[in-house]
């Protein structure tokens, strides 16, 4: 017999990533009768659209599929202090809302039992509290196979080859990043990449992704083959690479699709 198992989702308060965590939870559980997710949301104060939505899932609740609705942190303007702080201020509500769901498990019989967390990209340093747990931690990266080669690549430029982004702006120098099938001009850069302050955050999101177990991308091999075999050759040393897409939701809230 297969053994019952849960998973503990933990999404980015952006509209578009909720909306693709909530779709891939709902693939996932479809696909797998023995697996039961729980999703844990944080509903930012200064979005009441998101709010809503988040009010609407729990609503809409089914016995393999849960949501738990964590309290609101205080707002914060700057977007990168506010998702930094997130996991400081969430954390020991997400310990708590965990370990409910673990002691929940272990005393009701024959209830799923704890075997991972699956994290937003921007939230992997909640690893550490996996680990208290004692399971794995795998990624949902909601962009595509391209991008998130981009950024490996791209930090190991800047760690081994010490290229200094930020004296590239509006330099027009070309880079052959192995998940593009051409040369990618810095005038196609993210504007991230050249201020100290985003591009530290997305180097600390990366090596987030590095210490997880494996990274599940918003893509279909067939759809982006080129970039997807690039992660999976072994050269850039990360996780194991998973397409679970395309994740999309056509019917969802208006523009998050």
């Amino acid at each position: 017999m297969t053994k019952k198992a849960e998973l503990v989702f933990i999404p980015m308060t952006g509209m578009d990533h909720l909306v693709r965590t909530v779709q891939l939870a709902k693939l996932l559980v479809h696909l797998s009768p023995n697996l039961s997710i729980t999703i844990l949301t944080i509903k930012p104060p200064y979005d009441t659209r998101i709010c809503s939505y988040v009010d609407s899932l729990t609503a809409t609740a089914t016995g393999r599929l849960k949501f738990i609705s964590l309290p609101q942190p205080d707002p914060d303007v700057d977007v990168f202090k506010f998702m930094s702080r997130l996991v400081q201020t969430q954390g020991p509500l997400v310990k708590q809302a965990v370990t409910n769901i673990v002691e929940r498990s272990n005393s009701v019989p024959d209830s799923p039992r704890l075997t991972g967390f699956v994290l937003d990209m921007f939230l992997t340093p909640f690893i550490d509290l996996a680990n208290v747990f004692g399971v794995p931690s795998y990624a949902f990266y909601t962009s595509g196979a391209a991008f998130l080669g981009f950024q490996f690549y791209t930090m190991v430029l800047h760690d081994e080859r010490k290229v200094e982004f930020d004296e590239l702006e509006d330099s027009n120098t070309e880079f052959t990043i192995p998940s593009y099938v051409n040369p990618v001009s810095t005038n196609l850069f993210p504007i991230d990449m050249f201020n100290h302050e985003s591009f530290t955050f997305l180097r600390n999101m990366v090596k987030g992704l590095r210490e997880t177990k494996g990274i599940m991308v918003n893509t279909f091999s067939e759809l982006e083959s080129h970039a997807v075999d690039s992660l999976s050759n072994g050269q850039l040393q990360i996780p194991p690479v998973y397409p679970v897409g395309l994740i999309l939701d056509l019917a969802g809230p208006r523009g998050t699709h």
